[in-house]
């Protein structure tokens, strides 16, 4: 009904910053399946050669072509020489470089140096391509009206604290906050070309490196997001489902759970809607739930502190 008005990847040169792993490589299989051609970038080789051998498998014609490169996302001198290298600038780019690794736990507890490297990892890896491809658009449009879409992903966290993602969580609301000030900056161009942003909020993925962070979590932090529940979270392959239908609805906010939809429409503000009179019910259900689960947070947390004083 909307694939073709809204987002259709078929013939058009995607670019998945983060695409060998997780996420970004289901992204990558399901786009090509639709007669994309991928790129993926990321750091580590072998992952990415692996992802790229999957994606030749699902090569449709002599004109479909898929390719990997081993990026510093974070290092914004090798994202703007590699966007700038380019014959052609990509149509769509996926922003999905991110998680944690040492920078789970209580802000006390972790390192400087983690605040840091979460801001690089989650927030920067999306800003600085996002940025480089944003310019070569510019200087170089479409000879031909072509919707150009740049898709950032954040997570339920930006809309949400939760003790032990105090590094975390801060670089998905910046996300969230550049892809909202974006979108109404690219419309600045509108007369040039028909760019899109979106951003999309995943919750709980079930990929190697939610079951890595598990091993570092905090038990109030698993207790907390439902981590420790059984079926509380989506397959990668799930989560890819779901942005691609929401790029084909022509969605701005992409949410795959009520919960986060709840947690959205109370935070929105002036950010744009999809379903006008459903989002605002939505908005004014969470203003009545979601107070009484801060209430019940406030309480576990200081229940918890309380536990491990008794356990020092």
């Amino acid at each position: 009904m909307f694939g073709r008005t809204n987002f259709d990847p078929l013939g058009q040169s995607v670019i998945i910053a983060g695409g060998s792993k997780g996420l970004g490589r289901e992204l990558a299989l399901q786009l090509a399946d639709r007669g994309a051609n991928v790129a993926i970038l990321g750091r580590t080789p072998k992952a990415l050669e692996e992802t790229l051998q999957d994606l030749q498998q699902k090569i449709k014609g002599p004109d479909q072509k898929h390719s990997s490169t081993v990026l510093d996302l974070t290092d914004a001198a090798q994202v703007t020489n590699y966007i700038d290298s380019l014959p052609e600038p990509p149509s769509i780019l996926f922003c999905v470089a991110g998680g944690t690794a040492s920078e789970i736990g209580f802000f006390a507890d972790i390192a400087a140096e983690d605040i840091r490297s979460c801001m690089e990892r989650n927030y920067f890896a999306a800003a600085f391509i996002a940025h480089a491809v944003l310019k070569q658009w510019l200087a170089r449009p479409p000879p031909f009206k072509q919707r150009r879409h740049i898709v950032f992903t954040a997570s339920t966290a930006a809309f949400v604290g939760l003790p032990g993602y105090t590094a975390y969580t801060p670089t998905k609301t910046a996300t969230r906050a550049l892809a909202d000030t974006l979108r109404q900056e690219v419309l600045l161009y509108r007369s040039q070309q028909d760019i899109r942003v979106h951003c999309s909020f995943p919750g709980t993925i079930y990929t190697d490196a939610f079951y890595e962070e598990q091993t570092r979590k905090p038990d109030l932090l698993k207790e907390l997001e439902g981590s420790n529940k059984e079926n509380s979270g989506l397959t990668a392959a799930r989560a890819a489902e779901l942005t691609i239908e929401g790029l084909k609805q022509g969605r701005f906010f992409i949410t795959m759970d009520m919960e986060t939809e709840l947690l959205l429409n109370n935070m929105r503000g002036p950010s744009p809607r999809y379903w006008s009179v459903w989002d605002w019910i939505l908005g004014l259900l969470a203003s009545l739930v979601w107070p009484v689960f801060r209430i019940m947070h406030d309480r576990k947390t200081s229940q918890y502190r309380r536990e491990q004083r008794k356990n020092e």
